[in-house]
């Protein structure tokens, strides 16, 4: 953050010198006087190095309270997407030792911070990188993850129009080849019958000659007597 502030002053910051945050409340956000008085003076208080150790000092005090969201402030500056999920966070904070302040620094500067609930996920997000939405300055990874996400997306699709793992197109081609096979069992049935139907009415022809000629021996037999 000392080098943001000495480029946009064309000045270099000296150590201990006062350097506020940059803050920016939501639309229709307003802060009661005795908060924003307290917010002025907090803003005064002299800027720590995100990179020395400022443990020495109380806690409970807001000069170590800016302290650690220099500390914050400078891990979410570092990130591409100037973002993360809270719980990285707050692992982050027990981690290097700071405990609970992580917490703190979110819930007493939401001008600083802003905790987004999005797909049930917490993401701490840094506001002063965003613009309506969108990063101030787009770093070139951040336009390889959006196709990236795109890409996955599309994927998605083309799952949900397979069945069990198999295309359209590969199912149609199943339904049509299984509807051939049922028509052609079903002509290969049909010629059985026939011929099945033809052997049985010849049976039945020899049956009756057979028929005939036992009555006919019979009858001869009758006339001889």
């Amino acid at each position: 953050m000392e080098k943001r502030v000495s480029l946009e002053d064309l000045r270099n910051v000296k150590r201990g010198e006062r350097i506020g945050f940059p803050l920016n409340f939501p639309d229709g956000f307003d802060l009661k006087r005795k908060v924003r008085d307290w917010v002025f003076e907090w803003q005064g208080l002299p800027y720590i190095s995100p990179y020395e150790n400022a443990f020495h000092l109380n806690p409970n005090g807001d000069q170590a309270e800016k302290w650690t969201v220099t500390v914050l402030h400078e891990l979410l500056w570092l990130l591409v997407s100037k973002k993360t999920e809270k719980e990285n966070v707050l692992r982050l904070g027990d981690y290097l030792g700071f405990g609970n302040r992580f917490t703190k620094a979110l819930v007493h500067h939401p001008g600083i911070f802003y905790v987004s609930n999005k797909i049930r996920t917490q993401t701490v997000v840094l506001r002063e990188a965003y613009r309506k939405g969108f990063l101030v300055h787009k770093h070139p990874l951040m336009g390889m993850r959006f196709r990236y996400i795109r890409l996955m997306s599309k994927a998605k699709k083309k799952r949900r129009k397979s069945v069990g793992g198999v295309s359209h197109s590969q199912l149609q081609r199943q339904v049509s080849s299984t509807k051939k096979g049922i028509e052609r069992n079903a002509k290969y049935k049909s010629r059985e019958e026939e011929n099945g139907s033809s052997e049985s009415e010849f049976e039945d022809v020899g049956s009756s000659d057979s028929n005939l000629e036992g009555a006919n021996n019979d009858g001869t037999r009758k006339m001889k007597m």
